[in-house]
């Protein structure tokens, strides 16, 4: 399938899949709206991404996708989806501008009014309402694409993740999480006195899912069933939270109570911000020289800290 263009709109670009392709993302996609050119490949490499993201939840979720990364995540009841793209939406109401959406259920007409309200170039979802798919008719330069088996899309038909540099080929194996839920997060080792509440339990779960998918070295910043703010790509951590803390207050967000995700060890120089932020719980994976000093820090401050054991950098 041709593209709009590559990363840049000079470099043309394809797309191109398996002939016995089992209808797995790509190969499976049906484009019930081709918008002006159709898709480009930043518009693809954000679906794709988001949709990683959302199938790590059972609860109606959307992620506003830039760049390869998350500005935004937010989950909702049944009764009102709507709310999960307004979450997502106003994470980093700057940032999304011209973004990709992936969501993880059925684009209802609410929801493709909502949309069609902002400046969105892309959405991937499981399936429309006709009503949803009017209205999303009217948008010229709006593409929506049907995304098959998003339950499943952790089941890859290639057990390899490629890297080209120059003409080098790197091969991996790819990578998920092991933190598949609250059990899981239950049974890693708290490091702190005070044990996270159950909510804080589940914000840290929605933090570490986030984290997992977005590009590294960063932070996820979540409370209350939306991502308040999200540091990615420095290459430093302190700079990708004083970022996250910026995008946050920029964006109005309340962060007392909130928790953090972190893709890689934190340092004592970490903590004291997020305190100052009345930031109150932690997970990370935990593994330095210094994690004693960060932990007294976290005791000094009240913050839950659980270490999961696990490193969770992505490097594309």
């Amino acid at each position: 399938m041709g593209l709009r263009y590559g990363t840049n709109p000079h470099q043309a670009a394809a797309i191109y899949v398996p002939e016995d392709g089992v209808g797995r993302f790509i190969a499976g996609l049906t484009w019930k709206k081709w918008g002006k050119g159709g898709p480009s490949a930043t518009n693809i490499e954000d679906g794709y991404r988001a949709l990683r993201i959302v199938s790590h939840f059972e609860r109606p979720t959307a992620a506003v996708m830039k760049h390869l990364n998350p500005s935004g995540v937010g989950v909702s009841n049944e009764d009102r989806l709507v709310d999960a793209f307004e979450k997502a939406w106003n994470g980093d109401p700057r940032a999304s501008y011209g973004c990709t959406i992936g969501f993880n259920f059925f684009v209802d007409k609410t929801v493709a009014e909502a949309i069609t309200q902002r400046f969105v170039e892309c959405i991937f979802a499981p399936g429309y309402s006709p009503e949803a798919l009017e209205i999303i008719g009217g948008k010229e330069s709006l593409r929506a694409a049907e995304v098959p088996d998003i339950v499943e899309f952790e089941r890859e038909t290639f057990p390899y993740e490629a890297k080209i540099l120059g003409n080098t080929l790197i091969l991996e194996q790819t990578f998920t999480t092991k933190i598949r839920g609250l059990p899981d997060l239950r049974n890693c080792k708290c490091v702190t006195r005070r044990a996270p509440s159950e909510g804080e339990l589940r914000d840290m779960l929605y933090s570490w899912w986030v984290c997992s998918e977005k590009r590294s070295n960063g932070v996820v910043i979540w409370k209350n069933d939306e991502a308040l703010a999200v540091g990615t790509g420095q290459q430093d951590r302190i700079g990708a939270i004083e970022i996250a803390l910026d995008r946050a207050r920029r964006s109005g967000h309340d962060l007392k109570g909130s928790a953090l995700a972190s893709d890689g060890f934190l340092l004592k120089d970490n903590i004291e911000p997020l305190a100052d932020a009345d930031v109150t719980a932690i997970v990370q994976p935990g593994g330095s020289r210094y994690d004693g000093n960060v932990i007294e820090t976290c005791e000094e401050h009240g913050i839950s800290m659980l270490f999961t054991g696990e490193r969770v950098f992505r490097h594309f």
